[in-house]
């Protein structure tokens, strides 16, 4: 008997203790329906358009940084400027002197023909051509 006793004591601690969840439940139940989800999307729009305003911002921020890289690659320059004139001065000092050189060594090649020629005349009249060819 003792133990039927106790078995219902507990029965009975068990059966409160549900009980009171069941309370619970039943008021987070009514907490929900009482509760209503509105079904307007302003606040997500008014996120939505103020992080689209912010991007659109950044992003015009980002094309005239861009822009003003293309403007100044436009304008530079692969030499500076005094770099250039100083390979032009040499190349034009170069190119006068080729051709300086060109003219003496034809006026010299001229020169070795011509005394060929005299040499080749003196050598027929001493060996006693008197006949100039």
């Amino acid at each position: 008997m003792k133990k039927l006793d106790e078995i219902m004591e507990l029965m009975a601690d068990e059966m409160a203790d549900f009980k009171s969840s069941l309370e619970s439940l039943e008021d987070l139940s009514n907490k929900l329906h009482k509760t209503s989800v509105p079904l307007s999307t302003e606040v997500l729009e008014k996120h939505l358009n103020s992080f689209l305003k912010i991007q659109k911002q950044k992003e015009n921020a980002r094309t005239g940084n861009l822009e003003l890289i293309l403007s100044k690659l436009e304008r530079a320059y692969i030499l500076p400027k005094s770099l250039a004139r100083l390979l032009l001065s040499i190349l034009l000092a170069l190119l006068i002197s080729f051709s300086y050189l060109t003219y003496k060594l034809i006026e010299s090649q001229n020169e070795n023909r011509e005394l060929n020629k005299l040499l080749s005349k003196e050598i027929s009249i001493h060996k006693g051509n008197n006949t100039p060819e």
